[in-house]
């Protein structure tokens, strides 16, 4: 286990876009086998040099800001994939509710019957069944 530390040192590893990389080249050589179709093993062939490739590169400050890009243009998907996944992990407990005027999201606890609802941002009162 020692050569792979010594091995790796100075080195940039793996990172966020490396491990989206390595996902989508997982994912087009399930199609690959699926489908038959060449082009997909040849793009995630690439794709996997371009892995191993970023992971032994000793630019480290290029990686990097190769990362933050990814990580700069994929913020709205990742943020709106934690929104859902928050979401529903308490579904059983609260309910959500946009409010009417402002479209600012409230949630509120599950199983009160009819409840007034006050819009913490814009204070529009509205009537909802939990």
């Amino acid at each position: 286990m020692n050569w792979i530390a010594k091995l790796m040192y100075g080195r940039y590893g793996t990172d966020q876009l490396g491990v989206f990389s390595l996902l989508l080249m997982l994912i087009l050589n399930l199609f690959w086998i699926l489908t038959g179709w060449k082009i997909l093993y040849l793009v995630s062939t690439i794709l996997c040099f371009i892995c191993i490739w970023r992971g032994f590169s000793k630019n480290i400050s290029r990686r990097y800001a190769e990362n933050q890009k990814f990580l700069q243009i994929t913020a709205p998907l990742r943020h709106w994939i934690s929104t859902k996944i928050s979401d529903m992990s308490d579904l059983k407990t609260h309910c959500h509710f946009h409010c009417p005027t402002c479209k600012q999201k409230i949630r509120v606890p599950r199983s009160k019957g009819k409840i007034q609802i006050t819009c913490p941002k814009c204070g529009h009162e509205f009537v909802k069944k939990t």
